[in-house]
């Protein structure tokens, strides 16, 4: 399982949204730039939120599944950091 510190979580969330947008995510995507920007839809945040708790062996709940908490790598390393410290 990947580390938890906040670099580390934004590099690993950056990789799986290179493994699941249909173009990836360029390189050096900006942590508070809007996903949507980069082909982020439903489907690609569906794969997302799977590869996710599949890596870090956490569950989101269906209240986190909305834009505020999957608009921007730093929304989701927030989140996430939530859930990983809640296991």
């Amino acid at each position: 399982m990947p580390g938890t510190d906040s670099g580390e979580l934004l590099r690993t969330i950056a990789g799986v949204l290179g493994e699941v947008l249909p173009d990836g995510l360029p390189p050096g995507w900006p942590g508070d730039r809007p996903l949507v920007d980069a082909g982020l839809d439903s489907v690609a945040m569906l794969e997302l939120v799977t590869a996710l708790e599949a890596r870090f062996g956490v569950r989101f709940a269906p209240e986190d599944m909305d834009a505020m908490n999957f608009g921007t790598l730093d929304a989701i390393a927030a989140l996430l950091a939530r859930r990983i410290a809640g296991r």
